[in-house]
């Protein structure tokens, strides 16, 4: 995946540092930048806590990270409050937590998914 500016090699390589905590709240990556994200937490071993609070994923922003979920087996804490993620992007996180045993705390609040949303997370 070619990551458009500003979401490089340099974004990706912040990611690949030992570091065990990240945030990026309100820093209005977008759907883009949630992408971006997704793709570096595939391969991330070290991050455990990341915050990216108020960045306006969307709904593709949360399916890209929830799919990475999916594969990442060191994140224990990810904060996605105030992103805009929709009844679509509750049901991705759900499906992904079905297979992931390292994330504990899942931060969703201020977002639209709505009682479908919360009810498929509640499952």
């Amino acid at each position: 995946m070619i990551l458009p500016w500003p979401f490089g090699h340099r974004f990706v390589q912040m990611f690949s540092t030992a570091h065990s905590h990240r945030s990026l709240g309100e820093n209005d990556l977008g759907a883009d930048g949630g992408q971006a994200v997704a793709e570096a937490l595939k391969t991330n071993t070290s991050l455990t806590t990341l915050n990216l609070e108020g960045n306006k994923l969307c709904a593709d922003g949360g399916q890209a990270l929830a799919e990475a979920l999916k594969t990442n087996k060191s994140l224990t804490m990810l904060c996605l409050g105030s992103n805009q993620l929709d009844a679509a992007a509750a049901r991705a996180l759900a499906e992904a937590l079905k297979t992931n045993s390292s994330l504990t705390t899942l931060e969703l609040g201020d977002n639209e998914v709505g009682a479908d949303g919360g009810q498929t997370l509640a499952e």
